[in-house]
């Protein structure tokens, strides 16, 4: 069995978020980056996100989905 990247894991509970858009922009507002850049380059088609933020986006993104 093969093991999810962090990347590969993001991806994959990224695309279980209802409102991606108020995700990003409530992500975003607690890292204190732009939402624009994040949409682009974090969950867009580069899947750039730095590995200082791999573990922070992971907690952030299955808080959301617990709670949505």
């Amino acid at each position: 069995m093969k093991t999810l990247t962090k990347i590969e894991h993001i991806q994959s509970l990224y695309k279980q978020i209802n409102h991606k858009t108020n995700f990003i922009k409530e992500i975003a507002k607690k890292l204190e980056k732009s939402p624009l850049s994040l949409r682009t380059h974090w969950f867009g088609n580069f899947w750039s996100i730095p590995e200082d933020y791999h573990d922070a986006v992971i907690e952030e993104i299955e808080n959301k989905i617990k709670t949505q």
